[in-house]
């Protein structure tokens, strides 16, 4: 038995490593096409994109945009983990952009920072404000919710090409 379940153990892997590998990067889930201002949900979230702020500034040949976002849970019975690296913004090239962390970024701004990592109980709500540094000539043509990293459910919300 000790000697079969590293092998087991093994395949499981290669398996996960398989479906990533085979997965289609950028692609519109069955959650797509939604718009800010509209509850989406994505497995036991709810989320919503409020409102979006392009800083107009150039540090380093990047910009700065501000997503105001909220989440809910309405239905889990188990805590729900909110995180800013469940948010990623793509521009009309493929390339995406990872929510910042750094406090600074929201400092004489007068934004809440959504924080690093929260958990929401059922019927409990979560708002706050995201920032992405993007460089100055990008296209933001969607943001995109991820659930998780296993099991993953996503969402894509639908922006004005932003410039």
């Amino acid at each position: 038995m000790k000697k079969i379940l590293p092998f087991v153990l093994l395949a499981f892997l290669h398996g996960i490593a398989l479906a990533s590998c085979n997965a289609k990067p950028n692609q519109p889930s069955q959650n797509s096409s939604h718009n800010i201002q509209e509850w989406i949900q994505a497995g036991d979230y709810d989320v919503f994109v409020h409102e979006i702020i392009i800083e107009q500034d150039v540090i380093d040949e990047k910009r700065l945009v501000y997503l105001e976002v909220e989440y809910a849970n309405n239905r889990s019975a188990e805590e729900l983990s909110c995180r800013r690296n469940q948010w990623y913004l793509y521009d009309n090239q493929g390339y995406s952009y990872e929510a910042e962390s750094s406090g600074a970024l929201y400092e004489n701004k007068d934004l809440q920072y959504v924080g690093g990592e929260r958990f929401l109980n059922r019927n409990m709500q979560l708002r706050g404000w995201l920032a992405f540094k993007v460089p100055e000539n990008a296209t933001i043509t969607r943001a995109q919710f991820m659930t998780g990293f296993v099991g993953t459910e996503t969402a894509e919300i639908m922006i004005d090409e932003l410039k």
